[in-house]
């Protein structure tokens, strides 16, 4: 949970962080070329009717004729070189070239753009959009335009305004004043000869201006701004919307799909498909999750297999001495010497005994396959331990010499191990060599590289290596010397390799030096358990 909510977290906070860095250079990226061609359409007539005043007049004049332009543009009005411009290297090349630049300040836009071939710049400047800012910036223009008019006689004014219709780049308007079309609630204004602008609100300018004392009301507008501007605010949050549901989309997908294959694959194992496993991401959230039910679905597997042999094991090790059983006491029905009586008595009894050696070491190896139990480590002298647990045994072990051996190494070394347990496959281990030596059986505990072990080998007749696996499977007997004659019933090699691999270690098989088998028992010295002090 902690991963997925951390993993989340980080998706988001890199996505809106992305976000809002990108909205140190994103505007200018997007709107640049819209904010261009609009700032075009606003001041390029401006530009021309300025120019149209230097038209004809030599450039040592264009000083004079700005000046007297200046007081009608409130934020400024100016001529540059191209050296006094402060813009980019890129932006004077554009300028050069005759088009208008614009460079945008807190406070004011400044436009720029070359007076005809000349080495002279015009500079004009806007400032801030309230009503009032806004006239006091197109003051200068509505002079221009005004004085464009008045400068006509009254019957060519239709044909003034065809000529500022082609250098502005809007709808251009002539009206009475008495035109129901004009704004009456502004009248009042307009009559006075003001500059009214209506729209602005709604981004849809409109110019009213009286020309001077006469009867028409020029229009300029209605101006709209283009709807990229008008809605970028909007196009700001959807995009960070979208970016927000992309970075989730890109972070659930991968989760939804480990989700999906999580419960395709519970699904199949709920059906009795044993051998299925949850396949996810090495770096996947979900990983532990299905490490988890990997486990236990090996477990189970493991378990159900384990029962299944074992049930199929212990009803087929049963059978040998329940038919004994039965013959013997078909025979028993039958009139016998008395001699022949008691051999059979003994060997019913045998049989039992079988049966009860059978069913106890089942019950103990299931036990074991089952679960795992808590081991009590203690730590123990391994060579005396093994001494102690060697006289434990001289009683069963009659016929065969049982030699404790010790190595230098190993005289003083203490190890952890559970007494009970590790006793018991050390005596599983000894028995199995009692039954097949011939006539000298070794004993020793050693140490190599982080490792200790027990070493059991006989001089019988060995195991040959390629059933040396199979020898620790649950019922498994050989062809040879070491078959169902020579007594056991083919589950103590398998307890004591479960005992090895609950102390985290390994059990296998070697040649002896004596000419028969090595059983090697080896764990980790510091083995894993509670540890009894």
């Amino acid at each position: 949970m902690a991963r997925l909510y951390i993993t989340l977290y980080g998706v988001l906070f890199v996505t809106i962080a992305f976000f809002f860095v990108s909205l140190t250079w994103f505007p200018d990226l997007v709107l640049h070329g819209t904010v261009k061609r609009y700032y075009e359409r606003a001041m390029l007539g401006a530009y021309e009717l300025v120019e149209n005043r230097l038209q004809g007049k030599p450039p040592s004049s264009w000083e004079g004729v700005i000046r007297d332009l200046e007081p009608h543009f409130h934020y400024g009005l100016g001529l540059y070189t191209l050296n006094q411009i402060d813009v980019s290297e890129k932006q004077k090349r554009i300028v050069q070239a005759g088009e208008l630049i614009f460079q945008e300040e807190v406070e004011q836009t400044q436009f720029f753009r070359r007076v005809f071939d000349s080495d002279q710049y015009l500079m004009m400047v806007l400032g801030p959009n309230p009503e009032q800012e806004e006239r006091d910036q197109v003051a200068g223009i509505v002079y221009l335009i005004e004085s464009k008019f008045l400068t006509r006689e009254r019957s060519d004014w239709p044909i003034v305004l065809q000529e500022l219709d082609e250098i502005f780049d809007m709808p251009l308007s002539l009206f009475n004043i008495d035109d129901p079309v004009l704004p009456q609630d502004r009248m009042t204004d307009i009559e006075a000869g003001k500059t009214v602008i209506l729209g602005l609100e709604e981004m849809n300018e409109t110019y009213y201006k009286r020309l001077g004392d006469s009867d028409q009301v020029f229009r300029a507008g209605p101006f709209p701004v283009p709807p990229l501007i008008r809605y970028f605010n909007p196009i700001l949050y959807f995009l960070l919307a979208l970016l927000i549901a992309v970075a989730v989309y890109i972070w659930v997908r991968p989760v939804w799909r480990d989700l999906t294959r999580i419960d395709r694959g519970v699904r199949e194992f709920g059906t009795g498909d044993l051998d299925t496993r949850l396949m996810v991401r090495r770096r996947s959230a979900l990983k532990p999750l299905a490490d988890a039910f990997n486990t236990m679905a090996d477990r189970l597997q493991r378990l159900i297999h384990s029962h299944r042999e074992l049930t199929g094991a212990v009803s087929h090790e049963l059978r040998t001495p329940i038919a004994r059983l039965r013959f013997r006491v078909d025979m028993l029905e039958e009139p016998l010497h008395e001699g022949d009586r008691e051999r059979h008595i003994r060997a019913m009894r045998k049989d039992i005994q079988e049966l009860e050696e059978l069913v106890s070491e089942s019950l103990s190896y299931s036990r074991l396959d089952r679960e795992r139990p808590d081991l009590v480590l203690e730590p123990v002298n391994l060579n005396d331990w093994l001494n102690e647990l060697l006289i434990d045994l001289e009683e069963s072990l009659p016929t065969q010499r049982v030699v404790c051996e010790c190595s230098t190494e190993s005289v003083d070394r203490v190890v952890h191990l559970d007494s009970r347990l590790m006793g018991r496959a050390v005596k599983n281990l000894l028995r199995n060599a009692h039954r097949h030596a011939t006539s000298k059986i070794v004993l020793r505990g050693d140490f190599r590289e982080g490792e200790a072990s027990i070493v059991v080998e006989d001089d019988g007749s060995g195991i040959p290596e390629q059933e040396r696996e199979r020898i620790f499977e649950p019922f498994a007997r050989l062809d040879s010397a070491r078959d169902r004659e020579s007594g056991g019933v083919g589950l103590g090699l398998a307890i004591v390799n479960q005992i090895a691999r609950w102390h985290g270690g390994r059990v296998w098989i070697e040649t002896s030096v004596l000419g028969g088998a090595r059983f090697i028992l080896a764990w980790p010295e510091q083995a894993s358990g509670t540890v009894k002090q």
